[in-house]
């Protein structure tokens, strides 16, 4: 539900501060890392058990939180991933 909720954001993000969504994305993304373990994924990008390949976005997200959002390499990183898990390829659960 999360997910489906920060993709609407992200479509609409010249209507809402870029730092904001940076700010909430990064809660979202740190929580999903640290609390939820992937069940199943039939994703073609994100594979294995864990949420340990957003080590670098985390880093971005925090360094650079505007330039991240802008960037058509890391926009469209999250916007597959929130995308897989939205749609159900990405299946997740609770450490």
């Amino acid at each position: 539900m999360q997910a489906k909720t920060f993709l609407a954001t992200l479509h609409e993000m010249p209507g809402r501060s870029s730092a904001a969504v940076a700010d909430d994305l990064l809660l979202f993304l740190y929580r999903l890392r640290d609390e939820q373990r992937i069940v199943r994924s039939t994703s073609n990008r994100f594979k294995g058990p864990s949420f340990s390949f957003l080590h670098d976005l985390l880093y971005q997200l925090e360094s650079r939180p505007e330039e991240t959002l802008h960037s058509v390499e890391w926009a469209t990183f999250v916007e597959v991933l929130l995308s897989d898990i939205a749609s159900g390829k990405i299946v997740v659960a609770n450490k």
